[in-house]
Parts: structure tokens; C-alpha cells; sequence
């Protein structure tokens, strides 16, 4: 038994079910319908690939079935069956978009059985055609959005490598990620290993009041726990039970916002520096891969640029800062060698 299913179409009982004789011969499932309102009415409810008409139904035609079939379900094919072969009739049948004609009377089931094989084929082309051609555009897009993705993390990387200071650099990789994987908020924390403690240095987002209680040491909570796994992590949407069970009061709705959350750890020299996490993705949808690799790319980049200004390590003490820009440090390589000689 295949899978496509045919609509016979006669207000004769007799001849109807002739028609579905032949067809269910040929392990084709048939469906009835005595007029072309009863057909309309199966269409709208049933899956249906090829119907199989009288031209001279009651009231309304089999020529106008096949005009409102064309133009509500173009891909289903139509084989007319008519007494009156004239030329005319044909060809207006053709130019509607009939698929083929098959001359009255049917004695047996050798013509309908080779139309209707060549009709199925035929749907089954045009269906594969159309797979294939929706699986490339798919693909299509996919390059396109990827190629501007890669364009503005290039554009942001530019950017960054115009700062000059550790607080620029952080505060640019946080507020370019924030924007790119459009997410309503986002902090970079870091860890002060003397203590253990894990204190926000850079917020976006987040009220000055909840950012900066958070400065020193962040609750034992989720973010906590996040960072010391210190692996990506991405919650595309809700979050899952397990997760919402680590957050603690004050941490969740206003530090992490819900749906959705992307973190990516930051290391240097193979240590575990902090984290940087966005969260609450906005009408774009949930986070992707994609989301997640932006944000991983951009945290690699930015790691780079600190490195070369030597002042990593200056977000492991010292101040908040919040989302307006400014020196965090009166002696930025000073401190930077203090803490290195710590770690």
C-alpha cells in the first residue's frame, strides 16, 4: 500500500465505486466524494495527492473543481473523466492545469492504472523537487546569516582592539555579546582565589544597586555554580528544574533573567579566571549555537587583547564598574604584577 491517496469524484454510486475498485487494485488508497462540494469538504480535512474526477457533476462542474483545486491546493494532481472528448474541453482542461484525460467508457483498468502511475510519479517529483530546492534555501540562509555573524564579530573584534585598558576591553566584549545574541542582560565575574570568592567587575543591564552588592562575592547560587564548572553553557529557553534549583533569592529575575542563558568561561594560563553570562533572550528567539560560538569567540579574542596589556588578572580585585566607562586602576602594571605574583 503506498502512501498517496486518491479522491474519486462521480455523483453515479456505480461508476464511483468501479473507479475505487481499480485503484485499491493497485494498493492506492481511494477516497469518495458524489459531488464537487462534497470533494471541497474532503480537501479541507484530509491529506489528498490526486484526484480522479467526472467532468458532469450536478450543480457544479468537475472543470471548476479542478480551477479551486489548482488555487487552494496547487500541488495536488487532477485526471478528468469525460465523455465528450472535443478539443475544446481538453484544452481548456489543460490550461487549468489538469494533469491528463481519460475518454469514458473505463472497461478496464489497464489506461487508469498507466495514468495513474505516471500522475504519481509525477507528485512525487515535483514534492522531491521542492524538498530539495526549501533544504538548499535552508542552507542558503544558514551561510548568509553565518557570513554576518563572522562579519560583525569581526567588526566588534576591530573594536576592542582599539582599547587600551583592561576595563574597556571587558566592558565592549560584554555590551558587543549583550547586543549581538540580543539577550536583555549580562555580567563578567571574576574569581579572587585568595578567598575563593567570585564578585562581579562589569555589569550591563543590571541596576548599579544589584551590581554592585555583588562586587565582593556572589551568592553560593547558580552563576557560582556555573563558573566553577567552567565549561560553555547554554539554556536556550526555559530554564530546566535542576538549574532553576541552584539559583537563590536575589539572584534569579535580577542578576539572571529568565528564559534562556549562554555562559562562557574565562581562563588564563590554563586557570579559571571567571565567567562572563547573558541571559533573558529577547523576541529574536531562544540562544543558538551560533549565540554561544559568537560569545565563545569573542571571549577568546578579548583574553588575547588583555594579555597584551598585561592587566588579566586586575579584574581578580579592585572595584566595580559599572556600564560607564572608566580607569579602574591609578597604576594598572603595578597591580598586575602584584597579583601575578600571588597566583
Amino acid at each position: 500500500m503506498t502512501d498517496i491517496r486518491v479522491l474519486v469524484v462521480d455523483h453515479l454510486s456505480d461508476r464511483r465505486e468501479q473507479l475505487v475498485s481499480l485503484i485499491e487494485s493497485q494498493e492506492v488508497v481511494a477516497v469518495q466524494a458524489s459531488s464537487c462540494e462534497a470533494a471541497e469538504q474532503v480537501l479541507q480535512r484530509e491529506p489528498i495527492h490526486l484526484i480522479l474526477s467526472e467532468t458532469e457533476l450536478p450543480k457544479k462542474s468537475g472543470l471548476y473543481l479542478l480551477q479551486e483545486t489548482k488555487k487552494h491546493y496547487p500541488d495536488i494532481e487532477v485526471i478528468l473523466l469525460t465523455h465528450n472528448s472535443s478539443s475544446f474541453n481538453l484544452l481548456q482542461a489543460l490550461r487549468q492545469g489538469a494533469y491528463d484525460f481519460i475518454i469514458r467508457p473505463v472497461d478496464t483498468g489497464e489506461i487508469l492504472s498507466n495514468t495513474l502511475a505516471r500522475a504519481i510519479n509525477h507528485h512525487r517529483q515535483k514534492v522531491g523537487r521542492a524538498k530539495q530546492l526549501a533544504e538548499l534555501e535552508s542552507k542558503n540562509n544558514q551561510l548568509e546569516q553565518a557570513l554576518r555573524r563572522m562579519k560583525r564579530l569581526h567588526q566588534a573584534i576591530r573594536s576592542l582592539a582599539l582599547c587600551n585598558d583592561i576595563q574597556s576591553i571587558f566592558t565592549g566584549m560584554l555590551q558587543a555579546t549583550v547586543e549581538e545574541v540580543g539577550a536583555k542582560s549580562g555580567f563578567l565575574a571574576f574569581f579572587d582565589h585568595s578567598r575563593g570568592h567570585l564578585g562581579i567587575k562589569v555589569s550591563h543591564g543590571i541596576s548599579y544597586a544589584v551590581s554592585h552588592a555583588y562586587t565582593k562575592q556572589l551568592p553560593a547560587g547558580l552563576a557560582l555554580a556555573v563558573a566553577r564548572r567552567a565549561k560553555p553553557v547554554l539554556v536556550a529557553d526555559e530554564f530546566p528544574g535542576g538549574l532553576l534549583a541552584l539559583g537563590v533569592e536575589g539572584e534569579l529575575g535580577h542578576l539572571i533573567t529568565t528564559p534562556g542563558m549562554l555562559s562562557v568561561p574565562i581562563t588564563f594560563n590554563g586557570r579559571v579566571a571567571g565567567l562572563m553570562l547573558v541571559s533573558g533572550h529577547r523576541k529574536n528567539g531562544p540562544f543558538t549555537k551560533q549565540d554561544l560560538h559568537f560569545m565563545n569567540q569573542l571571549v577568546a579574542h578579548a583574553l588575547l587583547l588583555s594579555e597584551k596589556v598585561g592587566q588579566i588578572h586586575q579584574l581578580q580585585r579592585g572595584q566595580h564598574c559599572h556600564t560607564e566607562p572608566h580607569k579602574l586602576y591609578r597604576d594598572p602594571e603595578a597591580h598586575a604584577e602584584s597579583l601575578m605574583n600571588r597566583s
